[in-house]
């Protein structure tokens, strides 16, 4: 379904080949088969896991940090710093991993709206065609709107994890001190 939105979210309404979810799942299966939409499978898979490894240990360590700066009201910032270690880890895996996610992109959008067709569904392929028309810069294409949106949807995420975290286990606690089963 990736592969759907990104060729969906290449042309404004007027020059998409697309009318919309289904048509584009359609035309796609009929003109490049079930292969279409596995074309960045591998792709996603290599950008997924160092984009996992770098915000995990960038959250850890930015709210490790934030934690130690002032211990003594550290329970009060809570939100503060788990919004703050949050956006700062989905900021820095996004960008760290921005050369992969245009990689993935072409892959998805091969052949529409402009975009290059690949004899191969090699990334190194991919990523020589795109550093020998656009340059290295090709590569690094989006990084502001995709740390833009990583950034603030995981401060919402680990904020509203912990939050849930702690009001559970303050919960059991209270639940565990009471006497009562619940």
């Amino acid at each position: 379904m990736d592969m759907v939105k990104q060729r969906l979210q290449l042309g404004n309404n007027l020059h998409s080949p697309y009318k919309g979810v289904w048509d584009c799942v359609r035309k796609v299966f009929r003109e490049d088969g079930v292969r279409a939409f596995y074309a960045s499978y591998r792709t996603t898979v290599l950008m997924n896991a160092p984009f996992t490894a770098v915000h995990f240990a960038t959250y850890e360590a930015v709210k490790r940090a934030l934690m130690e700066i002032s211990p003594e009201h550290a329970n009060d910032e809570r939100l503060i710093v788990h919004a703050t270690a949050g956006a700062a880890a989905g900021g820095l895996a996004s960008v760290v991993t921005t050369p992969l996610d245009v990689v993935k992109t072409q892959l998805q959008c091969q052949g529409i709206c402009g975009c290059d067709r690949f004899k191969s569904g090699s990334i190194r392929d991919v990523f020589r065609t795109i550093v020998r028309k656009d340059g290295y810069k090709g590569l690094v294409r989006g990084w502001a709107p995709r740390m833009l949106f990583h950034a603030p949807a995981a401060a919402i995420c680990w904020s509203t994890y912990e939050a849930s975290k702690t009001f559970f286990q303050e919960l059991n606690g209270s639940s565990s001190n009471s006497g009562t089963i619940t």
